[in-house]
């Protein structure tokens, strides 16, 4: 009962704390105007377009929310979040390690691991009030007659949790193996505008090709499309609690370094067993709700049933349109759903002046399956299924499927600004002058 009480009140001092402090509260500011412009200029867009979306009903079925207006107002949060967050993030544990205030808590009889995991949970709070901007947006949008599918708009919220989570791990530890916060504020965003880099790295051949696969934003981008990936969850939240494992072996100041170089190396060597095992699932969710992530399900079917290995050699240099085509629609699904998939990239360095190359056989796609080989020049789905069908000597039936309505709308954000650059700021404001009204008295009732 005693160590229950602790950690209640350990925890409502981290929460104090938190919440006393100016970073979270300079954040919510920048985070609400921000959101405010997202989320106006976003609808703007939307209307604009839906306006011959109305008149074309064929066009209407390209008028998604997800990508119009949630994921775009998402991206102030992204940008917060990535940029301010790990500020916020780093005074719970930086303040402690300055002020002595950590050696002092060290004499009790409970762990670092409890400490750092309480310190989490006020965390926890300060990302839940950084909701408020969005979710509010997503509240004007339904009043402005808008539509969301709440799967995808889970899903979307689950992934920026973990993300945020990831961001705050980072912080923690850096601020565990440096002594300002200055100085784990440069580490934490060498991390995170280190990740932006990996993302351009994706574009490349070969090993940059697989380092952009390290990036904290290439998961983020699977929950933006509506898709929920068991693996990639799993290891996004394993390299968070193996940097908050850390954090916790280089946060003791009487641990001798070449201790914790020990129990680090073991740490990571047995998170990336753990992160290879969580690579074998196939566990994947399409909540996207126009099924952008998915074929219709007998194709998914067929596709399953292919147990022969394989092989896709693509001849496209990265910075080709239909190879961007292919990785965003064909080939992830594929990856999915094919037991055993090889997807090579031919080498196609050598570019001529028109952008083409001297290989003859650029542009071809060939696939081999079972001792037979077909080839095509197509990154349409239309024609690259058929021939995965021939080769499996597969005939497929379509299962009949709804099709997606889509949801134009034309309205006026403009009344939504009084929200997002007056009411919420005055809101954050009134809620940042009370915590500190409160953190003097409690200071003047301690005198």
């Amino acid at each position: 009962m005693r160590s229950l009480d602790f950690l209640r009140a350990f925890f409502t001092k981290e929460a104090r704390s938190l919440f006393a402090g100016r970073a979270l509260w300079v954040l919510l500011l920048i985070l609400s105007a921000l959101t405010g412009y997202s989320f106006v200029q976003a609808v703007n867009l939307f209307s604009q377009a839906s306006q011959t979306a109305l008149q074309f009903p064929e066009l209407a079925r390209g008028m998604t929310p997800l990508d119009g207006v949630i994921v775009p107002t998402f991206g102030a949060l992204y940008l917060v979040v990535t940029l301010l967050f790990p500020f916020v993030a780093i005074r719970l544990i930086g303040d402690e390690t300055q002020s002595g205030g950590l050696k002092l808590l060290l004499q009790s009889r409970y762990t670092l691991a409890q400490m750092v995991s309480v310190k989490i949970a006020a965390l926890g709070l300060g990302w839940l009030l950084t909701l408020v901007p969005v979710l509010s947006a997503m509240g004007i949008w339904l009043w402005l007659g808008g539509h969301v599918y709440l799967p995808e708009l889970l899903t979307l919220l689950m992934g920026y949790t973990l993300y945020a989570f990831t961001i705050a791990a980072i912080a923690f530890f850096a601020s565990a193996i440096t002594e300002s916060n200055s100085t784990a504020a440069i580490i934490t965003l060498a991390f995170t505008l280190g990740s932006w880099v990996l993302d351009f790295a994706a574009s490349g051949q070969g090993w940059m090709r697989v380092l952009s696969a390290l990036s904290l934003t290439a998961p983020l981008r699977a929950y933006e499309r509506g898709l929920f990936s068991l693996p990639q969850t799993l290891q996004v939240l394993l390299a968070a609690l193996g940097l908050l494992a850390l954090c916790v072996i280089w946060l003791h100041p009487g641990t001798p370094p070449a201790s914790k170089l020990g129990r680090s190396a073991g740490l990571l060597v047995s998170i990336g067993i753990l992160l290879a095992l969580t690579s074998t699932l196939r566990l994947y969710s399409d909540v996207s709700e126009d099924r952008r992530n998915s074929f219709s399900p007998a194709d998914e079917r067929a596709l399953r049933q292919m147990t022969e290995p394989l092989t896709i050699t693509i001849n496209l240099s990265p910075q080709d349109s239909r190879l961007k085509d292919l990785e965003r629609s064909v080939l992830p699904v594929l990856r999915r759903t094919v037991p055993h998939l090889t997807i090579v990239y031919a080498e196609t360095s050598d570019v001529n002046l028109f952008g083409g190359t001297a290989n003859d056989q650029y542009g071809l796609i060939i696939y081999e399956y079972a001792g037979r080989r077909d080839e095509s020049r197509s990154t349409s789905t239309g024609e690259i299924l058929p021939i995965l069908y021939q080769l499996s000597q597969q005939s497929v039936t379509p299962d009949p499927l709804p099709e997606y309505p889509g949801y134009p709308l034309v309205t006026n954000p403009q009344a939504a600004g009084f929200w997002f650059y007056g009411a919420l700021p005055v809101l954050f404001g009134i809620l940042w002058w009370r915590t500190q009204f409160i953190s003097k008295q409690k200071g003047t009732q301690t005198k």
